[in-house]
């Protein structure tokens, strides 16, 4: 069985490089390096085990079950849609497990 392409879409990029550019101002270059290959090996994995993460309460109220959320580590989580027919994921947001999801995706919804 092969792997699903892994797309991950400008707004999460964006995400993406805020987060390790605080990571990098609070820690260094070093960490900051460490920190966004980790996270891109963890969204790699997704090829090979798209199902791994949950899918959030708050969307399941909805109905929604194509979306799921990945916990990176301590503090990042990784919002995601799985199209199992074209074997695809995309990744629609890179946050901080400190921040309350549903602002986040409000607000992101309400940029689109």
């Amino acid at each position: 069985m092969s792997g699903y392409a892994v797309a991950i879409l400008a707004a999460a990029e964006d995400d993406i490089v805020e987060r390790i550019d605080y990571v990098r101002y609070r820690w260094g270059d070093a960490v900051a390096d460490d920190a966004y290959a980790a996270l891109m090996d963890k969204l790699e994995l997704l090829a090979t085990q798209p199902h791994m993460g949950i899918v959030p309460p708050e969307l399941t109220r909805l109905g929604i079950a194509t979306f799921r959320v990945l916990v990176h580590d301590t503090h990042t989580k990784v919002l995601y849609e799985i199209d199992d027919d074209a074997q695809s994921i995309t990744i629609h947001m890179v946050y901080s497990g400190n921040q309350d999801f549903q602002s986040l995706l409000y607000k992101r919804l309400m940029r689109l």
